[in-house]
């Protein structure tokens, strides 16, 4: 299971369920916009090909990190609930590579909720993000990149906690979780984790 120990998932964590808005993050951790997130994932992703990990093992990760990253902007433009933007980092670790991704947005249950107004909770939200075909985003046909993140988690191994209101999806080396989170993430929090770097 990924530590939660780790300074860097205790910041993410804290810094989306903060009620009020938090304090501001270094820019070097801070993607104001899509393009920025964008560049410092393809980074990243240079990064590990140069430490000759197997390339289509990164791009799987980094598809994971771009389709979460993306909801985040996708889904909250106009609608953040203070501070627009993603909290984004990673840092390397015993067993991997750690990368946390946040934002203070809306959370996938008031997302899917315009479209999806029987949703009766955070967690059967956050199972339908993962498990069915639907976007937040009608009348777009989409609605297949949170399913594509899970197939690549129980395919390749990356571990995954992913947290939006009072849920959580976890995955850890293809095993799967639906748990409670306390206190509630105001928004989503993604803490990834690449092992066997």
């Amino acid at each position: 299971m990924i530590s939660f120990s780790h300074i860097l998932a205790k910041k993410a964590m804290i810094w989306t369920s903060a009620k009020s808005e938090p304090p501001a993050l270094p820019p070097t951790q801070w993607c104001e916009t899509k393009d920025v997130l964008r560049a410092r994932i393809d980074s990243l992703t240079i990064r590990l090909l140069h430490r000759n990990m197997e390339e289509d093992r990164v791009r799987l990760f980094d598809a994971v990190l771009s389709e979460i990253g993306s909801n985040s902007f996708d889904h909250n433009i106009g609608q953040w609930r203070d501070t627009p933007g993603v909290y984004f980092d990673s840092q390397g670790i015993d067993d991997g590579l750690l990368c946390v991704l946040a934002d203070r947005g809306q959370g996938v249950r008031t997302t899917l909720s315009r479209v999806r107004p029987d949703l009766i909770s955070d967690e059967t939200a956050l199972r339908v993000a993962f498990t069915e075909r639907l976007s937040g985003r009608a009348p777009e046909q989409r609605g297949n990149g949170l399913k594509f993140v899970r197939a690549i988690l129980l395919e390749d191994g990356i571990d995954l906690w992913y947290g939006s209101g009072s849920a959580i999806y976890a995955v850890a080396q293809r095993i799967e979780e639906w748990l409670t989170a306390d206190p509630p993430m105001l928004g989503c929090c993604a803490i990834i984790l690449l092992r066997n770097l």
